[in-house]
């Protein structure tokens, strides 16, 4: 829900948010103003309270009450009855006849108010439902005694002892009697309540419309500091936000990204200053890198570089990718990367790094690819691709490199790879429910040791292993200066976690926007200026099957092959 209402925020432009504040408050106004009107005709119509309740309803809670006194005064007096010796017999017969026909009267009226079908007094209609249900209850009840307390009688009249002492022992009546009582005891806290209800209702109607009035005039004096507080989040806030942020630059901060998540007018206005911060440190770096180029000598650096350069990215239907290459000093790197087109419809990812810096390890650079590249136009397996390129090393035994070739198969997102100790690629996918916003689906581990003069002649020291890409996800190839840049003095690396932090703040998951934002969260993290080449390349599979027929695999699968 939060996120949500984030979005939303800043989607709606400034210009309809004071429209919709606008409309709402007089929406608002109006309502008052009705409220109020209402309130003081009401207030001047009414003269005279309504009765608490109507004369049937106390009328019938007096019955009831009448009803259950004489329950209890013809209980006693069947059980003096029932009790009585010869001599007492025909006084308490009396008795009992006496307050039988009292109790015998006030059912016959709760019976007459329950049949009874003409307004007012229809059914109890005005004590709702519940009542009626539970004289319904109690009168079943009644029924029960008076048969029960008849049939004890018919011993007593009979001189029946053993049927009176066995009905005396196993106490009908009194059961009776007991569940009758609490029946019309409940019947008559229902009608309490309804009084107190009553009650309650006529003295709140008193001061009634007082609260309305106070309630109007406490909301109308809220609405000023409301709309100064939406004012103040809407404008003023964002305004000045963006204002620090420009400061910040304007006084030489330039690895604290401008971002303000706010109105799309004024988040346009941050993202045009965003770009212009990026373009000054790219034409800083640009002019740091010349100024070392002129150390390294310019002839040889740039026949280097043009040699690294990395072919065209493919262009592969339902797929799309980005990639780049930042060196550490002047314009060379150890650091390469390459996509390949091979004969078969795949693809072959390469990224490689040479340890050291320069000129030198830009020519080792240079025999490792065309290596790379002549084995995989030959036989485009991982392994085999290494194995051939470890050879490199055979003359440069202070040498060594980390290396990564990924084959691609643009139909199934069938993935075989072969990882010299390089970082291990990932394979990523967008998803909100876990923390960060981006999960981490497979990890393309190493499968063999770096490539050195150490396993030139070792049978097997490298070998492929199978992933897959399901429609949806993003493969990540990366060298080791991306996640290991860490702050001047500090020993503290960027590490994978803070990359992916960064990569789930972004609205949306392209490989292009993928590399611009890991290399500058590393230039951020690093203090502006990196201390080792930063190569990424990015593959992203789209949601639709390149080919028909053809199954995607799912993410995460693995098979070792041999």
């Amino acid at each position: 829900m939060t996120r949500t209402w984030h979005r939303l925020m800043t989607r709606t432009s400034l210009q309809r948010r004071v429209s919709v504040m606008g409309l709402s408050f007089l929406v608002v106004v109006l309502v008052l103003t009705l409220v109020l009107a209402w309130s003081l005709i009401a207030s001047a119509v009414q003269s005279q309270p309504r009765p608490v309740e109507s004369e049937f309803e106390g009328g019938f809670r007096t019955r009831v009450s009448a009803f259950q006194d004489d329950l209890v005064a013809a209980q006693t007096a069947h059980q003096l009855y029932i009790t009585s010796d010869t001599a007492s017999f025909p006084g308490r017969t009396a008795d009992r006849e006496a307050a039988l026909e009292k109790y015998d009267r006030d059912r016959a009226a709760l019976v007459s108010d329950l049949s009874r079908k003409d307004p007012p007094d229809a059914v109890l209609t005005t004590l709702g439902t519940k009542v009626p249900r539970q004289l319904v209850v109690v009168l079943d009840q009644a029924a029960q005694w008076r048969q029960v307390i008849d049939t004890q009688a018919g011993f007593k009249q009979r001189a029946d002892q053993a049927g009176l002492s066995g009905s005396i022992v196993n106490a009908p009546a009194a059961a009776a009697f007991s569940s009758l009582y609490g029946d019309l005891e409940a019947l008559r806290t229902t009608l309490d309540d309804r009084r107190s209800t009553a009650v309650r209702e006529f003295r709140g109607e008193r001061n009634q419309f007082r609260y309305v009035q106070f309630l109007v005039a406490a909301i109308a004096l809220l609405l000023v500091p409301l709309a100064l507080y939406l004012v103040r989040r809407w404008v003023i806030h964002p305004l000045g936000s963006l204002s620090e942020q420009l400061v910040k630059v304007g006084e030489g901060d330039l690895q604290t990204p401008i971002a303000l998540p706010g109105p799309p007018e004024l988040a346009a206005v941050a993202a045009s200053a965003e770009m212009m911060r990026k373009r000054i440190l790219d034409e800083l770096a640009d002019a740091v890198s010349a100024r070392e180029a002129l150390k390294q000598g310019q002839p040889l650096v740039a026949e280097v570089r043009d040699q690294l350069s990395a072919h065209e990215l493919p262009v592969v239907v339902g797929w799309s990718s980005a990639a780049a290459l930042r060196p550490a000093e002047g314009l060379l790197a150890g650091d390469w990367y390459d996509v390949l087109p091979l004969p078969d419809g795949r693809f072959a990812v390469v990224v490689a790094d040479v340890s050291g810096h320069g000129a030198r390890a830009g020519i080792v650079a240079i025999q490792l690819k065309r290596l790379l590249e002549a084995a995989l136009h030959l036989s485009p397996e991982p392994d085999l691709a290494l194995a051939m390129a470890a050879r490199v090393f055979s003359d440069e035994a202070e040498r060594f490199a980390s290396c990564v070739v990924v084959v691609v198969d643009p139909d199934s997102g069938t993935v075989r790879y072969a990882n010299a100790g390089h970082p291990a690629p990932l394979v990523l996918r967008r998803d909100d429910s876990v923390a960060g916003g981006v999960r981490v689906v497979t990890e393309l581990e190493p499968t063999g040791p770096l490539l050195s003069w150490l396993h030139l002649d070792v049978p097997g020291s490298w070998h492929t292993e199978t992933a897959s890409m399901a429609p949806g996800s993003l493969l990540v190839v990366f060298t080791d200066g991306l996640t290991e840049a860490r702050p001047t003095g500090s020993t503290e690396e960027l590490g994978i976690e803070g990359v992916l932090a960064a990569l789930g703040e972004l609205p949306e998951l392209t490989p292009q926007a993928l590399v611009d934002e890991a290399l500058d969260v590393a230039r951020r993290y690093s203090g502006g200026r990196a201390r080792d080449d930063v190569t990424l390349v990015a593959l992203s599979r789209g949601s639709v099957l390149t080919s028909a027929g053809v199954p995607a695999m799912r993410d995460g699968t693995h098979e070792p092959h041999a």
